[in-house]
């Protein structure tokens, strides 16, 4: 384990407990480049305590049994097709879809190609493990990891593949060739849906891929291995997503779960949904950028996965799509055409530049980005 000694608590042993130098322990895991993977492979079975999340955050009612997020059949009419992805976004911000014109052999593959990087020899990965992303691509454990309160259990390899796209010698050969197809299908199921979309908020097909919503693009790769101790920790943290739109894939491994709020409620009866892995199916969600941009006719939701108690690593594979103009002058806000008397711009415009830099002043799990931006 790479010299690496980590203290393993026993759980609920609380932030700054005397004798427990949090920050020096979790620089010693993240100067290792083992992962959470190699804390599994070297046979751990306490997860040590930087890891360990609030009970408030881990004690919530069970799922609501019963309830499914939207799925929306492609091969339907037109109209239909318009009217029911505009809904599912409007009315859960979460939705799978089906018929959407990917080989599900594809699919398979680019998640295989996941699981085959995440299962190399832990020197090999170490290579990668970088919090650079000047190079478009990164490994690593938890890109918030020393802004976070808790760490979740995760591993991810992060590749950039537009405005700039990277190097394709720099992705690890293990996956390049599997994820470089996948990101191609990927964007063409997102061109899809951005017209759909679109059409759905009364403005011309063509109106997000104009502000060019399909050209900034981050392709994120979540590994969750086994958890010794799924009750102490999460896979990931609750959180929106900041960009447009994410289209992912992911594998039979349950875990991911949305949160649905009640009719009429803003919070208070809220219930967590989980995802269930539909085979050959795609995920779509809307990002907080996506609501700015819809004036709040799109919504997004606030989403995690739970620790991974399976012996088999779940996989994921999302595609993370932005703006992809992200100079200055290009400004961003709610469409003109949503915009009137009765229903004005519920967001100030914004440029790009100045939405990262918010964004990535927070932790993952913040709800504030979109508070930030309200006019």
């Amino acid at each position: 384990m790479s010299g690496l000694v980590v203290a393993a608590a026993g759980g609920g042993a609380s932030l700054g407990t005397a004798g427990y130098d949090r920050a020096k322990e979790v620089r010693e895991f993240d100067e290792s480049k083992i992962g959470v993977k190699g804390l599994v492979d070297g046979g751990l079975a306490s997860i040590p305590r930087f890891f360990h999340h609030p009970s408030s955050s881990l004690n919530l009612p069970p799922p609501a049994a019963g309830a499914s997020i939207p799925v929306v059949d492609l091969s339907l009419p037109h109209h239909r097709a318009v009217e029911l992805t505009s809904a599912a976004a409007r009315d859960w911000g979460f939705f799978q879809i089906t018929n959407h014109g990917v080989p599900s052999a594809a699919i398979s593959a680019a998640l295989s190609a996941v699981q085959a990087f995440n299962e190399l020899p832990t020197e090999a990965k170490a290579a990668y493990y970088t919090r650079n992303q000047s190079g478009g691509v990164s490994f690593n454990t938890n890109f918030d990891l020393f802004r976070s309160n808790a760490a979740t259990w995760r591993d991810t390899l992060q590749i950039t593949m537009g405005p700039s796209p990277v190097d394709p010698s720099r992705i690890p050969e293990v996956c390049r060739r599997d994820l470089l197809a996948w990101d191609g299908y990927s964007l063409a199921v997102a061109s899809k849906l951005f017209a759909l979309l679109s059409e759905g908020l009364g403005a011309a097909p063509a109106r997000l891929e104009e502000l060019s919503c399909l050209k900034g693009r981050q392709m994120v790769c979540h590994y969750y291995p086994y958890c010794p101790q799924p009750h102490l920790t999460l896979g990931l943290a609750g959180h929106t997503d900041p960009g447009v739109l994410t289209v992912l894939i992911q594998n039979e491994v349950p875990g991911l779960q949305v949160r649905k709020a009640s009719a009429g409620e803003a919070g208070g009866g809220d219930a967590w949904v989980e995802v269930d892995p539909i085979p050959g199916a795609i995920i779509v969600n809307v990002g907080d950028t996506l609501q700015m941009i819809s004036n709040d006719e799109y919504r997004s939701v606030e989403h995690k996965v739970v620790a991974n108690p399976s012996e088999k690593g779940r996989v994921s594979v999302g595609t993370f799509y932005n703006p992809g103009q992200r100079d200055g002058s290009s400004r961003y806000g709610p469409l003109q055409e949503l915009i009137s008397l009765a229903r004005p711009a519920r967001y100030r415009e914004f440029t790009m530049p100045e939405f990262m830099g918010v964004f990535f002043s927070k932790e993952l799990g913040s709800k504030s980005l979109l508070d930030h931006f309200r006019s």
